[in-house]
């Protein structure tokens, strides 16, 4: 499945456990040697009552993502296709996230308020999140929060002006942030319209991004560059809609799409 070009490989592991490796991971993941996808998704039982059910998210590289709001998105409306209701709730290493169908058809998010503290992100020492004291070419003074996953957003006259391979890395994987970051690169087009493009970890450039279209939003207020609370983010893939709300908490909305359907030949990676 994909939301807006973001997309995943989501194997169904509630009846039967799916315990892939590093290496079975990136086979699955890769554009030529296998399905393809930015990462592979794993569909489980809760382990917490407030849940229909778990999902977890492994990155192109083996490892296992906090949270991803475009694959929240693709499982939610898996999921909700399969019974009655209109909403369900998803348990990810980042917390709960609630998701519904609209009526165009898209599936929307509800999130909880962001994390600011420099602990919470993480940063290895106490800064100033919004606006940190980090520069790789263009790319300077991010604004940096935790939406269960961390993202620092940097604003700049000209998205499609910056060579986004070129100068996220350095900031991705700079020393005050242990575990990484996903460097959004926003372009203020309006007071309410976001144009955005983001370095993900561990270091690909997707179609889209759900938590960076939030974080932009976010970004976008916190550094007084607007005081909208509905914004249109527009990225390579597509348009997602975010609103704020008076509290931070959030909604995340957009369409998602099934690509195709199948069986792996055989059990790759599962654990005995």
């Amino acid at each position: 499945m994909h939301g807006l070009g973001n997309d995943f490989v989501i194997v169904d592991g509630r009846l039967s456990a799916f315990r892939p490796s590093p290496e079975t991971i990136r086979r699955i993941c890769d554009r030529h040697r296998g399905i393809g996808g930015d990462q592979l998704l794993v569909i489980e039982p809760p382990t917490v009552a407030n849940a229909e059910a778990r999902m977890r998210i492994y990155n192109i590289d083996g490892t296992e993502a906090e949270t991803c709001l475009n694959a929240t998105r693709c499982v939610g409306r898996l999921l909700l296709d399969e019974g009655e209701d209109d909403e369900l709730r998803l348990e990810t290493l980042g917390g709960v996230i609630a998701a519904r169908m609209t009526g165009t058809g898209d599936i929307a998010l509800r999130l909880a308020q962001p994390q600011w503290s420099w602990q919470a992100i993480p940063l290895t020492a106490e800064a100033n999140t919004a606006a940190l004291d980090m520069v790789s070419g263009p790319l300077e003074r991010p604004v940096a929060m935790s939406l269960g996953n961390p993202h620092l957003v940097c604003f700049v006259p000209d998205r499609d002006a910056v060579d986004v391979p070129r100068w996220a890395p350095a900031l991705q994987n700079h020393p005050m942030l242990p575990e990484g970051a996903n460097i959004g690169v926003a372009e203020l087009a309006a007071p309410d319209r976001l144009r955005l493009v983001v370095w993900e970890r561990p270091g690909i450039l997707t179609q889209a991004c759900g938590s960076g279209a939030c974080a932009a939003a976010l970004a976008a207020r916190r550094r007084g560059l607007t005081g909208a609370r509905r914004f249109v983010v527009e990225m390579p893939g597509g348009t997602l809609a975010v609103e704020v709300h008076a509290d931070d908490s959030l909604t995340l909305s957009g369409p998602v799409a099934t690509a195709f359907a199948g069986r792996f030949p055989t059990d790759p990676g599962v654990a005995a």
